[in-house]
Order: C-alpha cells, then structure tokens, then sequence
C-alpha cells in the first residue's frame, strides 16, 4: 500500500476511535462532554464542534502520561514545533497523507503543552509567549510547505502566500481585540479551525487520488488553502474594521491658558 494512503486510513481511523470513546463517554455521563477551551471556538461546517471536543478529551490520559513522566510544558512545545518542521517537508515533497499525519502529532502536542501546563500549574507568560511564537511559525511551515511543492505555478503560489497572510491576519485580528479590551467570540478560521481544514484536506488527498485520480490530490488540498486564503483575510479584515469602530474617540482638550507672569509682562515691555 501506498504510504501516503497508509498514513491517511490510520488518521482517521485515530479520529473514528476518538469520536467513538466521546461519544461512549458521553452517553455515559447523560449529557455531551464539551471542553471549555473548544467551546471558544466557531462550530465547524455541518459537524459542529465534536470532533474537536473528542480530540481535546483523547489528550488527556497523553497529558497525564507526560506529566508522570515528568516532561515540561515548554518542552512539549519545542517539541512541536520539531515535528511540525518534519510535516512541512512532508507538504512540500507532495507527501500529503503522511504530511498530514506528522502534522497531526504536532498539533496534538501543541495542545498538550497547554493541558500539561495547567495541570502541574506551571503556567508563564515566557510559556504563553513560547507558544505563541510556535504557533506563528507552525503556520508558516505548514503552508510553506505547500507553496515550496507548486512554487513552479504561479496562481497556486500566489493563493498559498494569501493563505499565509490569512492565517497570520486572524491572529493579529485575535491580538487587537484583545489589547482593545473587545471580543468576536468564537470568529470563522482561527487557529483549530484552519488545522482541521489543511489536514483533512491533506489526509482526503491520496484517498482522493486513489479513487478519482492523480489529478484530483493537489485540488483537494487547495480546497482548504483557498478556504484559509479568503475566510480568512475577509474575517481578519471585518473584525479589524469593527474593532476599530467601536474605538470610543478620544477627546485632548485645549491647553490651559495661564495668567502672565510678571516676569512675561516685563520681558514683553522690553
């Protein structure tokens, strides 16, 4: 078998078994088990937040297992971004299914730095800003990836820089809200969302090109670049507007006027 395809079945059969103990685990409890970490994120197209509520509840005997063996947050998140370089040459070789699947573990490992971190209570800012400059640079070399492999097709390049700005600009977006004090609430392609897209896109691509055909690999996962490219310049762009709008204007009053001085007066006779 293909080993691109190989590492495609065992992704979403990863997935399958954890939307499956999700689903047992929440049938057992009575009521669906939500995360409030995913509740902050917009639903995903007509699936809803599921998956991701399944994925975020299989970290945590992974979390619990790391912390037993007494690995750091902060090491988990270098970690990450190691693995994260491996996906990206993966993309840009056009290995897609196995880019995907590395992909995938440094994704759930930039989800366990965060889980580690509260459960030992080692939270920082130096951690906060660690992985957040991961995450900026995880970005990149997943789509980098990609823009290396069709750097030979000028349109397919160009979507995939628009794709980068795209993913860069929801998070600055993220970041202005925040310093402005305001709140989108769970805004379209953050971070969760254009992870799932890319590597779903990656992991349908071999199965795609075994069933329909070598032609239809590299349009599949462009169907996720080209939702990171424009949902995500056009949402960027919406909540930066409306952020700025609801900027109250801020009023700088005259400067005082103050009597003259004798002195003044002496010196202006003169």
């Amino acid at each position: 078998m293909d080993p691109n395809l190989a590492a495609s079945l065992v992704l979403f059969g990863a997935l399958t078994v954890a939307l499956g103990a999700h689903l047992v685990a929440s049938l057992a409890h009575g009521r669906p088990l939500v995360a409030t970490r995913v509740e902050r994120e917009a639903d995903l197209p007509l699936v809803g937040k599921a998956p991701m509520h399944a994925v975020y509840r299989a970290l945590d005997p992974f979390g619990r297992a790391l912390i037993h063996l007494g690995i750091r947050a902060n090491t988990i998140t270098v970690a990450s971004a190691v693995i994260a370089l491996a996906a990206g040459i993966a993309f840009a070789r056009g290995h897609f299914g196995i880019a995907a699947a590395v992909a995938a573990i440094a994704s759930l490992a930039d989800g366990l730095d965060g889980f580690v971190a509260r459960l030992t209570n080692t939270q920082s800012r130096f951690g906060q800003v660690l992985d957040t400059t991961v995450d900026r640079y995880v970005d990149a070399i997943f789509l980098g990836g990609i823009a290396l492999y069709v750097h030979e097709s000028v349109a397919l390049l160009a979507l995939t820089l628009v794709a980068i700005v795209g993913s860069f600009m929801v998070s600055y977006a993220s970041s202005v809200e925040r310093e402005l004090g305001q709140s989108s609430g769970a805004a379209p392609m953050r971070r969760a969302h254009r992870l799932v897209f890319l590597l779903l896109a990656a992991a349908l691509a071999p199965i795609a090109c075994v069933t329909l055909g070598p032609a239809f690999e590299l349009p599949t996962v462009f169907v996720a670049v080209t939702a990171i490219a424009v949902v995500g310049n056009v949402s960027a762009v919406r909540r930066l507007l409306r952020a700025a709008s609801q900027v109250p204007a801020v009023q700088i009053p005259p400067a005082p006027i103050s009597e003259p001085t004798r002195e003044a007066v002496a010196s202006e006779a003169e």
